[in-house]
């Protein structure tokens, strides 16, 4: 167990080290065209607040990073990177938004529990094509995973987080 968390840490820091950044995340999901846009937000108490009301989910932190991207200076969608502490240890996830406000994938960018708390690549696709307007909660819209229960839920509210954000911030 320990040497799966060892080469998971190693992993994913020779991921990023070799470029595999939320820009080139971002190009595979739209086109090698784009440009991206990165902002630090902090959100206001009210802004906060209100985010956490749509969502019914809490933030854990009121300065998120939202990635703009545009092709031929229109904007065609949006990356939402999130983290949040899923047992003991922080998980960060990229939710990558097209202008209708529909989730077009999530990309875990990190996990350092365990390996068998992770959800694969196929639980991971039921979010494609989900926007506000489905449940989005852990158990009824999206399955829960046998032993990773925690990470299941922490995912899925950060998907109405991310959700709450764009429709917040793009108006």
């Amino acid at each position: 167990m320990i040497k799966t968390v060892i080469l998971s840490l190693l992993l994913t820091s020779t991921l990023f080290s070799k470029g595999l950044g939320v820009k080139n995340i971002l190009k595979e999901s739209f086109s090698e065209n784009i440009t991206v846009e990165k902002k630090s937000i902090i959100l206001t108490k009210e802004e906060a607040k209100a985010i956490q009301t749509k969502a019914q989910a809490k933030l854990n932190s009121k300065i998120v990073q939202l990635f703009k991207v545009k092709e031929n200076d229109k904007e065609i969608g949006y990356g939402v990177v999130l983290k949040r502490k899923v047992r003991t240890k922080k998980t960060a996830v990229l939710y990558i938004i097209d202008t209708n406000q529909t989730i077009k994938s999530i990309e875990i960018l990190s996990f350092k529990e365990p390996l068998e708390y992770k959800p694969n690549d196929a639980w991971q696709e039921v979010f494609k094509g989900k926007n506000s307007d489905d449940m989005l909660i852990s158990g009824k819209d999206i399955p829960t995973i046998s032993g990773a229960t925690m990470s299941a839920q922490g995912i899925t509210d950060m998907s109405r987080i991310a959700l709450a954000i764009i429709e917040a911030k793009t108006k």
